[in-house]
């Protein structure tokens, strides 16, 4: 082997090759040192090229690493500011060019030429300015750089509360308050669900061809049940009662059971939807004054009295707090009725014991009373 293709080192350049080879970034760097690695110990840049390194590299790139780190160490090694082929975007920044893509995908096209409900790469690439020279598949292959992809659609509903934003900001700052302060505040998702007695259809396991799951129909008249549930959003303990009708008493046996498990807090959060029992006056009457500036007054005909059908309730220390109107995805205990249907309601074979079905539902839930860890990442409150 030539001279010229010799590589000499002393044992701190072999250090520092070694050390580059092992966890340089990028990575071409652990490449090239390793390159160099093997000329200096004795493999001439012809064979390093052909058969010494993880992918096949011309002979010249390798005798140009050699050449580079003979005139300039390390640095030679590094690519120099402004070489290689430009993203499409240039000159805007990787992240700029990302969020005006997501804009501009989130707009409706139907006011673009040729006026269609969905995108396409040749109006993308048409309605953005750096992508107007450049192919079609160039238009693709940068859209998967900046993370933008090609999905089925899902079904959405926007809710019409003008006070959305307001409304969650406010949940928010109570979730942080009672993180922060869990010996004196609490906060829980509560939500209600029914559920009947005859079985809910859904998929299950059973022999290919003709032949289906079957649900067992029961020949007693149809009863529904409503579950009320209080999920603590930091914990995952849960409250749960069973009633005939989620009513304003059994609203406030439902607070009154909170309230007993957590006798120390000062204040608990109770975070829910607008079902008109949340917001019935004899049941505010009976909770904290409410600081919320959602909240709905007490109207000026209540004189202060409970009606004689309700009854006097007890004083409770709990703040509702009121979630967007139409808006069932903002509250997460949603999650775990669907979780009591699957595991539970569907296909059951309870239908001719009502009583059994309803201690069933039951059992299932009790499992998460305490707190749940499990439960909190299944309703998406704690990372999975």
């Amino acid at each position: 082997m030539a001279k010229r293709h010799k590589l000499q080192l002393t044992d701190e350049q072999t250090q520092t090759l070694h050390h580059l080879r092992d966890t340089a970034e990028p990575a071409y760097l652990r490449e090239r040192a390793g390159a160099l690695l093997k000329i200096a110990a004795g493999m001439s840049p012809h064979k390093v090229a052909q058969s010494g390194l993880l992918k096949q590299r011309k002979p010249d790139t390798v005798y140009a690493w050699l050449g580079a780190y003979r005139q300039q160490g390390v640095q030679g090694l590094r690519h120099k500011p402004g070489k290689g082929r430009k993203p499409a975007f240039a000159p805007l920044s990787e992240e700029d060019a990302e969020e005006e893509i997501q804009h501009l995908v989130g707009r409706d096209p139907a006011g673009i030429p040729p006026y269609e409900t969905r995108w396409t790469l040749r109006t993308l690439g048409r309605s953005v300015s750096w992508l107007r020279e450049v192919s079609i598949p160039t238009v693709h292959q940068t859209l998967r750089r900046l993370g933008i992809s090609y999905k089925r659609g899902r079904a959405y509903m926007r809710s019409p509360d003008v006070e959305y934003t307001q409304k969650l900001t406010c949940v928010q700052q109570a979730l942080e308050t009672a993180k922060q302060n869990p010996e004196t505040h609490v906060a829980f998702y509560q939500d209600e669900f029914a559920f009947r007695r005859q079985p809910t259809l859904a998929k299950d396991w059973t022999q290919t061809g003709t032949k289906h799951p079957l649900a067992n129909q029961s020949l007693h008249d149809d009863e529904t049940c409503y579950g009320m549930g209080a999920l603590n959003a930091h914990t995952g303990d849960l409250v749960y009662q069973q009633t005939e009708s989620a009513t304003v008493v059994a609203t406030h046996a439902l607070y009154s059971e909170i309230c007993q498990r957590y006798p120390k807090a000062e204040r608990i959060y109770v975070i829910q939807d607008n079902r008109p029992v949340h917001l019935h006056p004899n049941l505010l009457a009976a909770l904290l004054p409410q600081t919320s500036s959602f909240q709905k007054p007490l109207p000026p005909s209540w004189i202060g009295k409970f009606s004689q059908k309700i009854g006097e309730l007890d004083k409770l220390p709990i703040e509702v707090l009121q979630l967007p109107t139409y808006a069932s995805w903002t509250n997460p205990i949603e999650k775990l009725w669907r979780w009591v249907r699957q595991a539970v309601l569907h296909l059951h074979r309870l239908a001719d014991d009502w009583q059994a079905l309803q201690q069933r539902v039951i059992a299932f839930i009790q499992q998460f009373q305490g707190g749940s860890k499990q439960l909190l990442r299944y309703v998406g409150l704690l990372p999975v």
